[in-house]
């Protein structure tokens, strides 16, 4: 299915624009039906009339068209890098005009975000080097930008027998699914509401039981189950539908040839243990009763790709992690050190984007993907291994700036970030302990630390502060209290 899934976009994309570029190699079925699909596009009497000859064919190269708006792809062996770079540079038409860009993928997502008064920027157009969330209206600060549901959500493996698995809330006596003892819910209705998004998935954890996989796998299993309900039907009218879909899931950004070999290695790893799943839940008459075949391991492995740049960590009011989620819409949040933006979370890992300071029509919304209390170059070497580029926002290119006074900054924003770390443990020992008098100064102390190192508004601050606001009414100083708070 997931292979009906590629060639379905693939015939869709040439069908629009004239044109598909295949980056990689793919299965000889897929390929010939767009071959098929491409010489029936030559028997038309406009294209002979483009080619100026009697009649195109597949067969002759010298009757394809090579102006106007339309080419007939080209085959090149493997291997020929040099080759593929020419045809990657080379304009669409032959010379005559430029790549004509997704347009009805690109129209979806700015069609999905007007509500919101966003828009979706071109690559480089906001800086960071892909395309990216602009303001189209002005914000006050700490004003939603955005709130939605993911498309696909699970709670993390701390969490499993603790958590609703709908809700994501906590307490009382937790109802466990009896076919795979994993998924568990507060209540009989929330139980049914997850069923759908639960089935293929629960048949898969019956396969593993007593062991549960990872977070990301349990992840992979249902975006998996996702395509495979979405597999031939047409995509979403309503655009916020839409943008929880597999059309638009699957126009998101995987980079798997980008990925260093070792993360591609283990990608393909979980692809052929998931991809085994499916075949033995296939053959029980599991969830995936009726499954043609297993989907391709390479595909399999680029959706984990894609989680991986994609998916947004769930975290409480606490900012510690509960789950893991994939949210389209936000995850065309482009990263700056610092941010424009933050999100939150809610029930049922609702997501929730607010403006971290007022923002003008035309601005970039931003968010941070790393911790940003780290020195410039820990920020840098994290965002290039977990998400694959390097930041050039102003503040890394400020503080790694090759002069005296730039290294001095940044070797004293090395010790601070140590020291807050540092703090932060001993505050939470200190805690534990029970220590609340050495639980304060430490937390003071980190507060005072955090802010000179965070951008304003940051939740990580935020948190930090509330943490000393708490503790300085414990210990009875309650002006201090109110201080702290109110800056939290």
């Amino acid at each position: 299915y997931m292979c009906t899934i590629y060639a379905d976009r693939l015939r869709a994309a040439f069908a629009r624009d004239g044109w598909v570029t295949i980056r990689r190699a793919v299965e000889p079925a897929t390929m010939e039906s767009l071959m098929a699909q491409i010489a029936r596009e030559l028997e038309a009497p406009s294209i002979a009339a483009e080619s100026g000859e009697a009649s195109a064919s597949l067969d002759r190269p010298d009757t394809w068209p090579s102006g106007g708006s339309r080419r007939v792809l080209e085959v090149t062996p493997p291997g020929d890098a040099a080759h593929w770079a020419e045809l990657a540079a080379r304009p669409v038409d032959g010379g005559v005009g430029e790549r004509k860009p997704d347009s009805t993928g690109t129209a979806r997502w700015h069609e999905a975000l007007a509500p919101w008064g966003l828009t979706l920027a071109a690559a480089g157009a906001v800086g960071g080097g892909g395309r990216g969330l602009v303001t189209t209206r002005s914000f006050k600060r700490g004003e939603v930008l955005m709130r939605v549901t993911p498309a696909v959500a699970v709670v993390s493996g701390r969490h499993l027998s603790s958590r609703c698995h709908h809700s994501h809330a906590t307490g009382g006596r937790l109802l466990v699914c009896s076919r795979c003892g994993c998924a568990r819910y507060c209540s009989a209705d929330h139980q049914r509401a997850a069923w759908a998004g639960h089935r293929d998935e629960c048949a898969l954890l019956a396969q593993t039981r007593p062991r549960v996989p990872g977070q990301t796998v349990r992840l992979l299993a249902r975006l998996l189950a996702l395509l495979r309900r979405s597999a031939g039907a047409p995509p979403p009218e309503d655009a916020g539908e839409w943008a929880r879909s597999a059309a638009a899931i699957l126009s998101l950004s995987h980079q798997l040839g980008g990925q260093p070999a070792e993360r591609c290695a283990e990608f393909g790893e979980q692809a052929g243990m998931v991809c085994s799943l499916i075949q033995e839940a296939a053959r029980s008459g599991g969830g995936w009763a009726g499954s043609s075949s297993c989907p391709p391991q390479e595909q399999v492995a680029s959706l984990l790709s894609l989680l991986s740049l994609n998916a947004h960590a769930i975290c409480d009011a606490e900012l510690q992690e509960i789950g893991i989620g994939l949210y389209p819409l936000a995850a065309l949040a482009n990263h700056d050190c610092d941010p424009t933006a933050a999100q939150s979370f809610g029930a049922a890992g609702k997501l929730t984007l607010r403006a971290l300071r007022p923002l003008a029509a035309g601005e970039a919304v931003t968010i941070g993907y790393v911790d940003l209390a780290a020195a410039a170059s820990e920020r840098r070497q994290a965002l290039r291994s977990s998400y694959l580029f390097t930041c050039e926002c102003r503040a890394c290119e400020e503080a790694l700036a090759p002069t005296p006074a730039a290294r001095k900054r940044e070797a004293a924003r090395c010790e601070a970030a140590a020291s807050l770390r540092e703090e932060q443990r001993a505050e939470l020992a200190a805690i534990d302990a029970a220590d609340w008098e050495a639980a304060l100064r430490r937390s003071t102390r980190a507060a005072e630390i955090a802010a000179s190192l965070l951008p304003p508004g940051a939740p990580a601050l935020g948190l930090q502060l509330l943490r000393a606001g708490k503790l300085h009414a414990h210990c009875g100083s309650l002006r201090e209290s109110v201080g702290d708070l109110r800056r939290a």
